[in-house]
Order: C-alpha cells, then structure tokens, then sequence
C-alpha cells in the first residue's frame, strides 16, 4: 500500500448542476493525481466539497482558479479542511 504523501485540502464549490458539478473537480483531481480522501454533496445549496491530497508546495490560488474555469462551478475555493 503506497504511503500518503503531502497535504490534506478542501475544495469547496458551487455548482450550476448537481451531477457535472462532481465529476468535472473528481476527473480534474484524477488527471492531477490528487488522492480523494472525502467527497460530500449538498445538493439542496448546490455545493460540493472535495478532501484531496496535494503535494507541499502546491499554489492552493492557482488550483482554485483552474477549478473556477469549469464551466460548470459558479466558484471555488481552496483551503485547510475543516
């Protein structure tokens, strides 16, 4: 079993549809070798939290803003998980 390395983040959205609202940040973690740790959907406030892994030294402003450019995320936000 791989050990876990870096640091835990949460990317919190909101989303203009449920269902592409969670699997365009899951595919774009997956493409960037994110481990998910936790996904939780609220789909009464159309919102999304990703927990990922993330390597140290990773720009947490530039993740956000490549997430924000889904067409699908009204904004997101990155930061320590809760």
């Amino acid at each position: 079993m791989a050990l876990e390395q870096g640091h835990a983040v949460e990317v919190r959205a909101r989303i203009l549809h449920v269902f592409g609202g969670v699997t365009r940040p899951l595919g774009g973690s997956e493409r960037a070798g994110h481990t998910l740790r936790r996904l939780a959907l609220d789909a009464t406030s159309s919102a999304v939290t990703l927990s990922i892994l993330v390597p140290e030294g990773t720009d947490l402003s530039v993740l956000a803003a490549r997430l924000s450019r889904h067409p699908i995320a009204v904004e997101a936000q990155v930061g320590a998980p809760f």
